[in-house]
């Protein structure tokens, strides 16, 4: 057997071979070469004529016929079929034929038939394409003699008496591809059936239980009138059984049904699966009371809860009570400061007095997601003629140190990028602030240290310089101010505690070996980083408590509260100390954590979030927990010298001499 060999299935022809108006006989007809030609009318099979001159051939549309080149199967290989794009299909040499007969061209068959007998292979010239395999619900095939057109009807009709459409379907053991069939039906056509489907039909049969195969497809069903017949009959016996039987017989009935007996079922019994159930017999909340409904929803996490209202209306109503969302409120994980809390709190609040807890919380979630996601709006201020050194803020202004030797006072409220006032008294770079209130403190490379009154009233404004501070030998490089003391740091090595109100030195702490850069203090003691590379923990009666060393170059700037010390230094590192053990707990750097690249300037850290600022022109924000890195901001043009946080902004500066306020809360 030649395994090029071609199938002609001939319309209308049946296995009774004493048929001659239906079957071909190839010793009656004259035999004469054929040549070939494309048909030109759509959706035709190569076909051959007999009354013709010529051969006419003819390929169906590229739609995913069988003549279509774009619709080939890609999974069969050259080997496999001999597939030749260039050309088209042609009979056997000297073929014969009856008039009116039609040899339809089978491209998976491996020999030309006629009548059962195969034709010399020295008189086989042919080639093929790649039949279109049906793997799409849409794909539909189009008999030549009869145009079967889609019908819901087909799958999923609503009349008992229609008749079964005239789709036969190919069983999943018959897909070369091993694909499940699809729930519409599919073309009966022998040409539409993939070509690796016949393939595996053909090895190891032989051509008399192949012809079979091929020509034993299942028939349309039975004659309308029989159907009708059974199919009452069967009602009859059906409506005879027991519930049992009647359950037995359903489950009999589902072994021998296919998807599409399966996808009416779906939609025929989706409305009375729940024939006689309350109205929310499939909501199990809507069953119990409100309280236990409510005591179920607090569990939810809030994008949970958030889902749930969207389920329906009822659900909705639920997941409004202001007890869950202000739960969330008093999670750690969404508290804010408690000026910020109180404030959020008091512009939520409905005219009955009752606060919206629901509005308070979005609004928190909102803002926690625009830090973790680096969202903000930045506006820009300049004025200064030389690099910012330092900067503080409060609700209404921000105040900012150069080395112009000047402080300059900004307005937030206002969209003005220049400044509201400006303050001159020092005759050296300002290093250093503290906005505490209408107090303001400046120290200077001048040595002196200055309190402002920055007072404000409707009719005039006073702003001046109250107190200045002297007895530092060198630059006050670092201050920290509370009621009634201010405590700094200087490049002479020592750290002084002074009266705020007179301005006296109450004491003065030595130890370091090299200028004092940064310093903290509590109510129970004071923590100082120098150029020294160590970080050394005081008492007020200035006795050193503990000294931690680590940092590989100059500690610049520090924080902590009960339980740790975090510091930045001239070696680009930020580390985590534990402050009752003097361990280093954790460093991040520029290659483990994705920190920075350069001289980290300034920092601050409160309940889970800590800010660094570094001559990389970047702000980092980490998670003051782990030390993962959140998020990079960048904006500055150059280093960046100093920063201050709060829950909704940052306020930073640098040696490009403008001060940024990047808003979180606007996002």
């Amino acid at each position: 057997m030649d395994e090029r060999g071609l199938k002609i299935v001939v319309a209308g022809c049946t296995n009774d071979s004493s048929s001659d108006d239906t079957c071909f006989d190839d010793r009656a007809a004259k035999r004469r070469p054929c040549s070939r030609k494309l048909s030109s009318m759509p959706g035709e099979k190569y076909l051959c004529q007999k009354n013709s001159a010529d051969h006419n051939f003819s390929s169906e549309s590229n739609d995913g016929g069988i003549g279509s080149m774009d619709s080939r199967d890609d999974n069969h290989s050259e080997s496999d079929s001999e597939i030749n794009i260039n050309e088209v299909p042609c009979v056997c040499k000297g073929c014969s034929r009856k008039s009116d007969e039609e040899f339809y061209y089978l491209q998976s068959t491996p020999q030309y038939l006629h009548d059962g007998k195969a034709c010399p292979s020295d008189q086989m010239e042919w080639k093929f394409q790649s039949p279109c395999a049906i793997n799409s619900w849409g794909h539909f095939c189009q008999s030549r003699r009869d145009l079967y057109k889609y019908r819901r009807s087909d799958y999923s009709s609503d009349s008992d008496e229609e008749s079964v459409p005239r789709f036969n379907q190919i069983s999943p053991d018959s897909d070369g591809c091993g694909k499940p069939r699809s729930h519409l039906p599919v073309c009966d056509s022998l040409s539409d059936v993939p070509l690796k489907t016949v393939v595996n039909m053909v090895k190891g049969t032989s051509k008399t239980d192949l012809l079979k195969n091929l020509t034993s497809r299942p028939q349309d069903g039975i004659k309308p009138h029989v159907f009708k017949e059974k199919f009452a009959t069967i009602l009859r016996w059906f409506t005879e059984c027991s519930d049992d039987q009647k359950n037995t017989v359903l489950k009999g009935l589902l072994m021998y049904c296919d998807l599409p007996q399966m996808h009416l079922l779906s939609v025929k019994m989706a409305p009375n699966l729940h024939r006689g159930c309350p109205s929310n017999c499939q909501d199990i909340l809507t069953w119990l009371p409100t309280s236990l409904a409510h005591k179920i929803m607090s569990y939810f996490d809030p994008v949970t809860l958030c889902k749930a209202a969207q389920v329906c209306c009822l659900w909705g109503q639920l997941t409004e009570e202001p007890s869950l969302w202000r739960k969330f409120c008093c999670q750690q994980k969404w508290r804010l400061s408690k000026a910020a809390e109180h404030k959020q709190v008091i512009s939520h609040m409905s005219p009955e007095g009752s606060i919206q807890w629901k509005k308070v919380f979005a609004e928190r979630y909102r803002l926690r997601q625009n830090w973790l996601n680096g969202r903000c709006t930045v506006r820009t201020f300049e004025g200064h003629s030389q690099g910012i050194s330092c900067v503080q803020f409060d609700d209404t202004r921000i105040v900012s140190g150069s080395s112009d030797k000047t402080i300059k006072v900004w307005n937030i409220r206002t969209n003005a990028p220049w400044s509201v006032q400006t303050l001159v008294g020092h005759s050296g770079t300002v290093r250093c602030l503290h906005l505490e209130g209408k107090r303001l403190v400046s120290g200077s490379t001048d040595k002196t240290i200055k309190v402002w009154d920055l007072s404000t009233q409707e009719s005039w404004s006073s702003i001046a310089c109250k107190v200045t501070m002297v007895g530092h030998e060198d630059t006050v490089r670092c201050i920290q101010v509370d009621d009634d003391k201010v405590i700094s740091g200087s490049y002479d090595f020592t750290i002084k505690v002074w009266d705020l109100k007179t301005g006296s030195c109450r004491n003065t702490l030595r130890g370091h070996q090299a200028a004092v850069l940064c310093i903290q203090f509590n109510e129970t003691k004071i923590v100082s980083g120098s150029c020294d590379k160590a970080i050394k923990i005081w008492s007020y009666e200035g006795a050193c408590i503990r000294t931690l060393t680590g940092h590989q170059d100059a500690v610049t700037c520090l924080q902590f509260d009960s339980t740790r010390i975090v510091s930045g230094s001239m070696d680009c590192n930020l580390k985590m100390w534990d402050i009752h053990s003097g361990d280093c707990i954790n460093t991040m750097d520029w290659k483990a954590s994705e920190g920075h690249t350069g001289v980290v300037r300034c920092l601050q850290a409160d309940s889970w979030r800590l800010c660094s600022a570094a001559d990389d022109k970047t702000i980092k924000v980490w998670n003051l927990q782990t030390g993962e890195r959140l998020v990079t901001l960048r904006n500055h043009t150059d280093g960046v010298t100093c920063l201050q946080f709060n829950d909704f902004i940052i306020v930073s500066g640098s040696y490009d001499k403008t001060v940024k306020l990047w808003d979180f809360s606007c996002c």
